[in-house]
């Protein structure tokens, strides 16, 4: 019997053992779940803001926008694969007074080619109708004409939007995409389009004031979470359930996605929350672990399984103990031994050679004792390659000493230590790794092993370097946009204020575009903006910024701006180069453009951005005006205030000047 005992007293320990180490699995695996799918989440939201903040950058850049621009814009970020899936579609909508309403009506019954009115019908004080949505599909036909402004949930999000000047989410709503008896969850994207750029912003007494309209982005929470969830490499996830909840706390009201329609049922016993921000609206999303893994109280079918056999085997021993009782406890206490080490060694064994990152065991000074598959699969280096060697193999030169010192600095005060780290693998490329290093101590506390485990994060981050790409940089060309350069303006004024430099802005206009425009369609308009592009950027210094403000126009800036004799000598050899005759853009074609540029310089022509952009808009003006279309220097006296003629080396029809995108209202 007390052999018996014995043997159900050490499976019970087995099965409490191998309980405990579910449960910290468990834990571990949902959270990181979790994790996966919130980051996923923010960064595919993040897209869609972009994609917005590009649609109101270039309404503000170009004061108006069409349907046709927006067509291209949408298609030019197709092409690319740039267009954040999820949405259903981009476009905006366009702020309107009563006094308006009756030639607004007409302006979108003329565009679209059918009786467009703003519904609901009634008379307000103003509308907010949607305009454009591109692509013009079956279903976004439905919004056009729609009023945001009465309906409470996207009146709140617009006024919101217009006060702060940043992309907002609305709260759950049904979409006028939906078709009748569609009741599936929906929420929008808007951003503030304004009107002028030099006035007043909104305030909360006048939220309004200034705002043309907004850009907007319906989004489908059903399409956004599918496209989420399939960027996710976790084998968690397989048979997981996920939830998204409209608020800081989980309810029936606020449920924007349930596929598996768990909530509020016994199914969903046990989730774990996390709360995101997106749209500057709180999100609460949900996962619960799939049930093919052992569960939170750590319980798993094949605990039964071991039970049962430990059982059995506890009889036969004990019966088998009746004749060879001292023999027989000699070898209960090798197996006991045996099964223990054994038992530690598997779960140690699975732990380390079944997760997916990469794990490096070393000594205290650093010399590689173990690694496993997935550190193989991330760097390329196997175990037999690097035992007993430095990961000092791994330095891509990214870091300079410095960085390493500190690292080892804490590891050795903190016990432990995170961070990113450019790695260069075995095949020379270099990856982004998200690392930890945690120290494995003695009972006096002295360092017995370092582990550190390794996670390539190389595609997160070149995701997130592409958003901020377009969010920055004009589609087209490929130059900086209007927000890349006003903040790069910001820094150069500031630099220059603390060290005594000059700052000097161009304006340049493009003569003669619009004629090649008209005369050889927008294709060809689109390369020759890309070939004065490049002739700009092989003209000026690397230091200096060149902005495609929009249409025809063009910002130079020049931090540390020499005088202006030497600035007024690059104006003339810009204008110089750009008289030269474009080939190859058009098959039998030669082109030839001109540009008249006006030239602002701090401090003595303005004293903050915007007043030296309003003095080299002035001057460019000036120079387009002038007899010769010489640059013109800002507060310099002109010879000549009325139009004047184009040179004698373009045609008339060369010398036509550009026009911006037809405003709908």
């Amino acid at each position: 019997m007390a052999v018996l005992g014995l043997g159900l007293l050490i499976t019970t320990g087995i099965v409490l053992q191998n309980i405990l180490f579910n449960r910290r699995y468990h834990e571990q695996a949902e959270r990181a779940l979790l994790d996966d799918v919130a980051d996923a989440l923010v960064a595919r939201m993040g897209a869609l803001s972009a994609s917005v903040a590009g649609i109101s950058a270039m309404a503000e850049a170009n004061g108006s926008h069409s349907p046709e621009s927006i067509r291209r814009y949408v298609d030019t970020l197709s092409k690319a694969g740039q267009l954040p899936q999820g949405s259903l579609g981009l476009g905006y909508a366009r702020f309107v007074l009563q006094s308006d309403k009756a030639s607004f009506e007409a302006k979108l019954t003329a565009s679209y080619g059918q009786a467009v009115q703003i519904r609901p019908a009634g008379a307000r004080a103003s509308y907010a109708p949607i305009a454009v949505m591109q692509p013009m599909d079956q279903r976004n036909s439905r919004a056009i004409g729609f009023d945001l402004l009465s309906e409470p949930i996207r009146r709140q999000a617009l006024i919101e939007a217009a006060l702060t000047g940043n992309p907002v989410l609305t709260a759950r709503l049904e979409l006028e995409q939906n078709a009748q008896g569609d009741n599936e969850p929906g929420a929008i994207l808007y951003m503030r389009i304004r009107r002028d750029l030099q006035t007043l912003l909104p305030s909360q007494a006048n939220p309004f004031r200034d705002v043309w309209g907004w850009a907007s982005c319906p989004i489908r929470i059903e399409e956004v979470m599918q496209a989420t969830l399939q960027t996710i490499n976790n084998p968690n996830l397989q048979g997981s359930r996920v939830l998204l909840f409209d608020g800081p706390r989980p309810s029936r009201f606020g449920l924007l996605y349930d596929p598996t329609e768990s909530f509020g049922t016994p199914r969903l016993s046990d989730p774990n929350y996390q709360r995101i921000m997106v749209g500057g609206r709180s999100w609460l999303v949900g996962v619960q672990l799939t049930r093919a893994l052992p569960g939170p109280d750590g319980l798993h079918w094949s605990q039964a399984v071991i039970f049962l056999v430990g059982s059995l085997i506890s009889a036969l021993v004990a019966m088998v103990s009746r004749e060879l009782l001292l023999s027989h406890r000699r070898t209960v206490d090798a197996l006991h031994q045996v099964s223990e080490v054994a038992e530690d060694l598997a779960i140690a064994a699975a732990v380390f050679e079944g997760t997916v990152q990469g794990v490096v065991i070393t000594s205290p000074e650093g010399l590689v004792l173990s690694l496993n598959r997935s550190f193989t699969q991330l760097t390329g280096y196997t175990n037999i390659e690097l035992h007993g060697k430095s990961l000092r193999i791994l330095r891509s030169g990214n870091h300079d000493d410095s960085f390493y010192a500190q690292l080892w600095q804490e590891l050795l005060q903190e016990g432990r230590w995170h961070r990113e780290i450019w790695n260069r693998c075995k095949d020379g490329r270099v990856r982004l790794h998200d690392v930890s290093i945690s120290t494995v101590t003695d009972k006096q506390l002295r360092p017995l092993h370092y582990v550190a485990m390794y996670q390539d994060i190389t595609a997160r981050y070149t995701e997130q370097q592409s958003i901020l790409h377009q969010a920055t940089h004009d589609a087209l060309t490929g130059l900086a946009n209007r927000t890349l350069l006003v903040d790069r303006l910001e820094q150069a004024l500031a630099m220059a204020q603390r060290y005594g430099y000059m700052v000097a802005l161009m304006f340049m206009d493009l003569d003669g575009f619009k004629a090649v425009n008209d005369t050889y369609g927008h294709s060809v308009g689109d390369q020759l903006l890309i070939a004065v592009s490049r002739r700009l950027e092989a003209i000026v210094r690397k230091t200096d910024t060149i902005c495609r403000q929009g249409g025809d126009e063009f910002i130079l800036m020049l931090p540390q701006a020499p005088d202006l004799e030497t600035l007024m000598a690059l104006a003339e050899r810009i204008q110089a180069e750009l008289r030269l005759p474009f080939t190859g853009l058009h098959a039998t074609e030669v082109l030839r453009i001109s540009v008249s540029v006006g030239i602002a310089r701090w401090p003595e022509h303005g004293s903050d951005i915007d007043g030296l952009m309003l003095a080299a808009d002035r001057a460019m003006y000036l120079s387009k005006k002038s007899a010769d279309m010489h640059p013109v220097v800002a507060g310099s006296p002109t010879t000549d205030s009325a139009a004047a003629e184009p040179p004698s080396a373009l045609t008339p029809a060369d010398a036509l000047s550009g026009a911006g995108p037809k405003d709908l209202g």
